[in-house]
């Protein structure tokens, strides 16, 4: 069997937590590494329903907030890394508005992205019922890899089956 592994296009979903800053460093690394694109995407999601026009008039003031926010942390995140060497011709940023994993997968499929690297939070058990997870969602109905980033405090549960605890 033949493997093909092609790296064109890398997408990086980012919610600026700790495991998608890590998984933005992950993502513009393996960017460099394949000469890939790598496209950033930050998905807010909007209000249920616009009852007067100073709603809407909200809505379109806090998109350009967020717009604006977006691209000055990226920035940050290019200086916190110490990424200058990253070609920043390649590296896009979009904001969309709709649920994340769906925005996610839409835009992994409409721009034929080759590689997802997202973080996970890392919930386990009753909190991962509750909240759910963006990432299961993503990793089990995309297209595409996806390269998963635990957060530096993940720890490892053991269960019945006996896989050992992480080691300290």
């Amino acid at each position: 069997m033949e493997v093909k592994f092609k790296v064109e296009k890398v997408l990086v979903p980012i919610d600026f937590s700790d495991t998608s800053r890590k998984a933005f460093y992950v993502a513009l690394k393996l960017g460099r590494q394949y000469d890939a694109t790598v496209d950033v995407l930050h998905v807010m999601e909007p209000i249920a329903s616009f009852d007067s026009a100073e709603d809407m008039e909200r809505q379109a003031n806090e998109l350009k907030r967020v717009e604006d926010g977006v691209h000055r942390r990226v920035t940050d995140l290019f200086k916190e890394g110490g990424l200058a060497e990253v070609d920043r011709r390649k590296v896009r940023v979009e904001i969309r508005a709709g649920k994340p994993w769906l925005e996610i997968l839409r835009f992994a499929w409409q721009n034929e992205t080759d590689l997802i690297v997202m973080g996970s939070h890392g919930y386990t058990g009753v909190k991962h019922m509750l909240i759910g997870s963006q990432t299961d969602k993503v990793v089990r109905r995309a297209h595409c890899m996806v390269l998963t980033i635990k957060p530096d405090d993940f720890e490892v549960e053991s269960d019945i089956s006996g896989v050992p605890k992480k080691k300290e």
